[in-house]
Formats: C-alpha cells, structure tokens, sequence
C-alpha cells in the first residue's frame, strides 16, 4: 500500500512540475507557505507483565466520584493463566455493601497473551439515595479456582476501592478540539447537584477565558430526578494570536456553590452569608489552525511572461514526464512481481492448510509413533498428533486455524457439531481428543494412548469415505 501510494505522488509531482515550467513566469522568489508542525502519532508497545498468581483481578471505575441517582460502572478484568478454571458464576453472588448490584455482565474469554487469557466483568452498581455524602469503600472480595495443570486450588482476593459521593459534579463537553482563527466553539458545562446546593450564576458569565472572546451564554436549569441539572453553554472564538507560540487552551472554569440547609455562617455587616464552596472544571486544550504567514520582505510588481526555446521547454516539460513515466512503469513492474509471489505465497498456505495436507501429516506421525519411548517423548509425540488432529478437523468445516488454536477441546467438538460433520465422525474425535487431553495434562498412559492412537485411522478412513477430502 504504501508503494503505491508512492507511484501516485511521484507521478502527480512529475504532472505539476512539467506544468508549472511550461507556464513559468518571471517572479522575484518562490512562494512557501508554512502550515506549522504537524504531530505525527506514534505507536508505544503496551509492555504486558508478567503474571505471579495463577489469577489476578483487576478493578477500575470510570469515575471515583458520584452523586445521588447516578449508577456506579465498575469494570472487573479477570486474568488468568492457562489450565486453570474459574467459576464465574461467583461473580454474581458477591456481596459489594453498602453497594447494590444492579447488573453484572461477565465477557466472554480472551486471548491475553501466550501464557494467559482473560475476560472483563462490569458491575452495575447504586448506593440509596438517602446515603450521607461521604467516602465508601467497595469491599474486597474472593474468587475461587483451580489449577489443573498444578493439581491444586485457591481463593484471589481483589482489591478495596474507595469511593465518594459528592454533592455536586460537573462534566464538560467541547464540539470540536481543532478549529480556525474566528471559528465559533461550542463548550457546554453541565453541573449535577442536589436540590439543597445553590450555584452562584451570576459568576458564571464573567470569567475570564482568554485568550478566546466570549460571543454568547446561556443557563438552564431543571430537575432531574433527584438531582437538579444545570446547563451553562458558552460560544467562544478567537480571532488573534499572540506574538509568542504557546499552548492554547480553555482554562479551568469554577464554579461557585453553598448549601442552602447548612447552618455555618457568619456575621458580617449584621447579615447572615452562607459559606461558598468550590468546585473545578478541567482545563481543556485547543488547537489552532493558522494559515496565517508573516512576510518579511515586500513583493515586487508583476513582470511579464517568460518565452523559452524549444530545447527548454522539451528538458523543461517532456523530458521529465518521459522519465517519471520510466520510473513508473519500473515500480510498477517490481510492485506486480511482488504481488505475484505474495498470491503464490496465499496459495501454497491454503494447500498446506487443506484437510489433504493434514491427513498426509497425520499418517506421517502415526507411521513414526513409538510407544515404548520416554514418557517426555511420548508426551511430545501425543502434543504433535494432537495439534495435527485438530488441524485436520478445523479444515473439514473451513475453520480459521487461530480458532483452532484458541478454543477447547469441548468447544471445538461443538462447533465441528453445529457444521453437521457425521456424528461419527465426530463421537470418535472427541474420545480421542480427550484422551490426548489427559495425557497433556496428567499422567502419560500407555493403554489409553494406544486406544486413542487406533482410532486416528478410522477418523481418516470414515472421512475420505463419505468424501470429506
């Protein structure tokens, strides 16, 4: 992809240039424009750690803060190596007081890394709207697993989350993050509070918000619910831009409140002033487009056209469309060739993937099985067919050879049922699988390995015979 985009932009730059000298004029010097730096993204490895239990929860919330009515989203990621299980229906029976579970979605599992799987599971949460505002704690909680490959058991116990309600939250929401000198900017502020808090609105309008001007301001006010929702839109632009380069953005906006039930005043000019409370919104940052370029030396008048020689305008124009033409053709050439082996390349993997290959390999290894070796090379004999096994049962239904990499053996044999392969076929697979499964994991059994290795032919010969291959 990129080469060809590179064909595209050589041979648009060959078109203008032989263009722009075919109608050169005579001027004093060529005209740049500066556009500023452009931030190119750049991709960081997310380094995984390394895992030192056998599972390992992880908790996070979308926000530490709350007010009354709002629901509390908990993410839960479970993580957890290979051979060991999990009852996730433990999930749904934890207690989370004083919290009340509204909801809880358990994911289906993923592929973490090599050694490892995880799944995510989100709670729903709420605390009673009469709760005093204040800190609570998520309670930690224990899950319990086993560990087939280890032969052993255990409880992970999570970690406590504190969190607190608050009397008044505010959320902020800008239109757009990149706009032009004299665009208008939508930034709306919306402030959730009880009904007892009261907002000093009169302040609101009177910000500073520099270096943007304000155009407009609205304020609406309504209850929701519980709670009493505030709307402050404010339209901004800018329409200058300082002489120094600086980082634009929209400075952090208070919001004034008190709470009209408190009692905590004091006594000034013989009036009572309740106590003002402050809350802030985060400082937002913007980025300017300026097409703006300062030009330090003043242009000359127009002068008329120049008129050049044949010979000019054929190394001026021709000549180098002839040679962008060549270079062309010449990457293009290379690209196609590319092309071809990399089609070539697509088809020899989809032959060596076919259940023909598979078949051949499998009765390669069952020509070469030695049962009377060492138990580590038995075992590794049993992993190879094993692997060769599933492959070949994976591509008498099409299946992508990731999934059958990534999925059980009960899984796999479901998935092999529901594409309507011979039940037969099928029964004698997965006794064979599971006897493989056994010996991966556990003790290395001859008798059970010999069994299972003496079906492998039938699973062969029944599937050529109904034509599967």
């Amino acid at each position: 992809m990129k080469r060809i985009l590179l064909l595209i932009f050589l041979g648009t730059f060959v078109f203008i240039m032989s263009i722009n000298t075919c109608k050169a004029r005579q001027s004093d010097y060529g005209r740049e424009h500066e556009y500023g730096d452009s931030v190119q993204p750049r991709d960081i490895d997310t380094l995984i750690p390394e895992m030192d239990e056998a599972v390992e929860l992880w908790l996070f919330v979308s926000d530490y803060r709350f007010v009354t009515g709002k629901m509390i989203h908990l993410t839960l990621q479970m993580v957890w190596k290979l051979g060991v299980s999990v009852d996730t229906e433990e999930f749904n029976s934890i207690d989370l007081s004083p919290f009340s579970i509204e909801k809880v979605t358990v994911g289906e599992r993923q592929i973490f890394n090599n050694d490892s799987d995880f799944c995510v599971i989100t709670y729903i949460l709420s605390l009673p709207d009469d709760a005093e505002v204040g800190i609570y704690t998520v309670p930690a909680f224990y899950i319990s697993y086993n560990d087939e490959a280890n032969k052993s058991s255990g409880q992970v116990q999570s970690s406590s989350m504190a969190l607190k309600k608050v009397p008044i939250l505010v959320e902020t929401e800008l239109d757009r993050d990149i706009i032009n000198i004299g665009d208008t900017l939508k930034y709306t502020l919306t402030v959730w509070h009880e009904k007892y808090i009261q907002i000093l609105k009169e302040n609101m309008r009177e910000l500073n918000l520099s270096p943007f001007k304000l155009i407009d301001f609205r304020i609406n006010e309504e209850a929701e619910g519980k709670l009493r929702k505030t709307t402050i839109e404010y339209e901004l632009s800018i329409y200058d831009l300082p002489d120094k380069e600086e980082n634009f953005e929209i400075p952090s906006i208070p919001v004034l409140y008190f709470n009209k039930g408190e009692v905590d005043v004091f006594e000034e000019e013989d009036a009572k002033i309740p106590v003002t409370q402050r809350v802030g919104a985060p400082a937002i940052p913007v980025l300017i487009n300026s097409l703006l370029k300062r030009i330090d030396v003043p242009l000359e008048g127009s002068k008329g056209p120049l008129v050049y020689s044949r010979k000019d305008k054929f190394l001026r124009s021709h000549l180098p469309v002839i040679i962008g033409v060549v270079i062309i053709i010449a990457l293009g050439a290379n690209e196609i060739k590319k092309l071809a082996y990399r089609m070539s390349a697509i088809l020899r993997e989809r032959i060596a993937m076919s259940p023909l290959a598979y078949a051949e390999r499998i009765e390669t290894l069952i020509n070469s099985f030695d049962i009377g070796a060492e138990d580590d090379d038995l075992r590794r004999s049993v992993v190879m067919v094993d692997c060769t096994l599933r492959g070949f049962m994976g591509a008498l239904k099409e299946m992508p050879g990731n999934v059958v990499r990534s999925v059980t053996t009960d899984e796999l044999i479901a998935i092999i049922r529901d594409k309507k392969l011979a039940d037969e076929i099928v029964d004698t697979a997965d006794n064979v699988l599971k006897s493989f499964d056994s010996v991966i994991f556990g003790e290395v059994n001859r008798d059970v390995i010999k069994q299972a290795m003496d079906e492998v032919p039938e699973i062969l010969k029944e599937s050529r015979r109904r034509g599967y291959y």
